[in-house]
């Protein structure tokens, strides 16, 4: 090993070390202020860049995150990425079905995702200014921020629900079955926008979104065939073997590199192949255990880390303030505005719609790959960059006290009470206020 490659990596183990020991404490720290761990964990990564570190201890800061392993790290958290989306993708195949309320979740994810698109583009068409890359076009990039803002993260959602023991109440699965088609939608929305970068609309359908559905019709048709019996069988033995892991492993692998190749990133390949797998019950538990804990623990912390770095709030000072505000305030209220008018209409009371509006504005790690794709692409800069990621920090910090606040324990205790014994589904006119 050649001097410079022995640096190379003392540097990077150095930096990995710094990463995830931030990690593991604000990881740690976050469940004792009432946040969940990723909270703790984006925290880390926006203290280890200029924001913080880097400015009260900028020497520090270039030691540890020289020009030469920034690429690294990029490398690291973008496979981490491809490997978590995957997981996602399996975990969306799982969320549960509402009984009695089968079209709430349909519409309460259309109603998020528009209102937030339109109200997101509406604000930053007002604020856009020298904000926009002079290099976008003025719709590419107020879709993108409408885009940005419209993200709910779906794991995060179901891991709030999943502690709470929620997760097969009424409330639990009309969110996270919500949560699930809000953040596919809003994928497809980021791939036709990233699809018209840098060309006109004809050179990005014919360079990326042909290419994209043929990709993603092949992998619902193919995949199912070949890995229906294997996933079974992984069930029935309690683990996943080696020959599937492996196989599974190169299918994410080659995916994200296709995906990244027509230019909608590699962790479009691993959501479509997780989506793509067959639905097998229990399979989603497999995969957590085998491979999810280890990119969380390890691969996840280095993406906030490297979106920390790419974050300065410092330069959010002047006019940037009362934009930062208006962005925020655009977020929040129209995730939160359109749950309550969806779920009043279908009768729900006040408190259970303005609970359900706290979580569907949990963005967590989901916004954070979505704008750092963005600024990969050039769509927006680091400034428009630095105040979605305040966006995705407040938004997220909000989500898990509000709904606490408008959905107490005690409510909690009635609905899960209802689900045991399970009872017939009442007709749909007939639904509670209260789900």
């Amino acid at each position: 090993m050649s001097e410079e490659s022995l640096h190379l990596l003392l540097t990077v183990s150095a930096a990995m070390f710094v990463i995830l020991a931030t990690a593991q404490i604000c990881g740690r720290l976050a469940p004792r202020l009432g946040q969940p761990v990723v909270f703790g964990e984006m925290a880390a990564g926006v203290a280890l860049g200029p924001s913080l570190l880097g400015a009260v201890a900028p020497g520090v800061s270039d030691k540890l995150f020289t020009v030469e392993v920034k690429p690294i790290l990029f490398f690291i958290a973008m496979t981490g990425l491809s490997f978590y989306m995957f997981a996602v993708g399996v975990e969306h195949r799982e969320a549960p079905s509402p009984k009695g309320q089968a079209s709430v979740p349909y519409v309460l994810a259309s109603a998020g995702l528009v209102a937030p698109v339109l109200i997101g583009a509406g604000t930053a068409a007002l604020v856009a200014g020298d904000l926009r890359p002079d290099s976008i076009d003025p719709l590419l990039f107020v879709i993108f921020v409408g885009g940005a803002l419209s993200v709910t993260a779906f794991p995060m959602l179901a891991r709030i629900l999943q502690q709470r023991r929620m997760m097969q109440t009424s409330f639990g699965m009309v969110a996270t079955r919500a949560a699930a088609i809000d953040d596919a939608f809003a994928w497809c929305l980021l791939a036709v926008v990233g699809a018209s970068v840098g060309g006109g609309p004809l050179e990005g359908l014919v360079r990326t979104i042909i290419p994209a559905i043929i990709f993603t019709i092949v992998a619902f048709w193919l995949l199912p065939k070949v890995f229906h019996k294997a996933m079974e069988n992984a069930v029935r033995e309690g683990r996943i073997g080696e020959g599937l892991f492996g196989s599974l492993i190169l299918l994410v692998l080659g995916a994200g590199w296709f995906t990244d190749y027509i230019g909608i990133y590699s962790v479009f390949g691993g959501f479509i192949v997780g989506m793509a797998l067959p639905r097998i019950p229990g399979f989603a538990a497999l995969i957590n255990t085998s491979l999810l804990s280890t990119v969380r623990a390890l691969m996840l912390p280095v993406f906030f880390a490297f979106s920390g770095l790419n974050t300065d709030i410092t330069q959010l000072s002047g006019h940037l303030i009362p934009v930062t505000i208006m962005i925020l305030a655009a977020a929040f209220i129209s995730k939160a505005a359109s749950s309550l008018v969806v779920l009043r209409s279908y009768r729900w009371d006040w408190r259970g719609a303005a609970a359900m509006g706290a979580l569907m504005n949990a963005r967590g790690l989901m916004i954070l790959i979505f704008i750092n794709i963005g600024l990969g692409l050039g769509i927006i800069e680091q400034r428009m960059y630095s105040i979605l990621v305040v966006v995705a920090l407040v938004t997220t910090g909000l989500a898990l006290p509000l709904y606490r606040r408008m959905y107490p324990e005690s409510r909690e205790n009635e609905d899960r009470a209802a689900v045991l014994p399970p009872v017939a589904a009442e007709p749909a006119a007939a639904i509670s206020p209260r789900p």
